[in-house]
C-alpha cells in the first residue's frame, strides 16, 4: 500500500490488487474509508475483496467505476449477512447503526472528493482513505491529480457520469 498524498488530516493510500496478492495484509485495522474502483472485467474480484474489507473493520465505503452500484450492493449484502449471523449467534438484535455506511458514485471525481473530504462517522475520526484499484489499467495518476486539485480548493462538477482517467 502506497501513501499517495494527504487531504486535510486524511492520508490517502493506493493499492492495486491485481498485481499484489498480499494487499489484504496492508489494510488498516479500524476506522478507514475504502474508495473502490471496479469495472465489468473485475467483477469476480469484488465479493472476496468486500469480505476482506469488512474483516478489516472498514468504516465507510465509496464505490466508483462501471461496477460502482454492484460493489455497493455487495457491501450492503455482506453487512446484512453479518448482522443476521450476529443475531443467530447472540440471540439479540444487531445494531446496524454501527455498520459501515456505503455509497456508489457514477461521477468518479465526485466520489473520490466525497471519500476524502466528507465521508465520516460520528463515533470516531476517520483519517485514512484506501483507494482499492481492481482495474487492469490503473487509476493511480488520476487520483494523485485529484488530490492536488482538492488541496487547491477544487470542487467536483455536477455531471451525472464522469469516468476515471486510466494510467494506460
Amino acid at each position: 500500500m502506497e501513501c499517495i498524498g494527504r487531504i486535510n488530516r486524511r492520508k490517502i493510500y493506493y493499492i492495486q490488487i491485481r498485481n499484489n496478492p498480499n494487499w489484504k495484509t496492508a489494510l488498516p485495522k479500524v476506522d478507514w474509508v475504502a474508495f473502490t474502483i471496479a469495472n465489468t472485467e473485475d467483477e469476480e474480484l469484488v465479493p472476496p475483496a468486500v469480505k476482506i474489507c469488512m474483516d478489516s473493520n472498514v468504516s465507510y465505503t465509496c464505490s466508483a467505476g462501471n461496477l460502482a452500484n454492484m460493489t455497493e450492493q455487495y457491501f450492503d449484502e455482506e453487512i446484512s449477512f453479518r448482522g443476521v449471523d450476529y443475531e443467530m449467534k447472540n440471540k439479540k438484535e444487531y445494531n446496524y447503526d454501527l455498520s459501515p455506511v456505503t455509497t456508489a458514485h457514477e461521477n468518479f471525481s465526485e466520489g473520490f472528493w466525497f471519500a476524502t473530504t466528507l465521508a465520516h462517522d460520528d463515533n470516531f475520526e476517520i483519517n485514512q482513505v484506501v483507494c482499492i484499484d481492481f482495474t487492469k489499467r490503473k487509476v493511480r495518476k488520476h487520483l494523485i491529480e485529484l488530490i492536488d486539485k482538492i488541496n487547491n480548493g477544487w470542487l467536483p462538477n455536477d455531471d451525472e457520469i464522469e469516468l476515471a482517467e486510466y494510467d494506460s
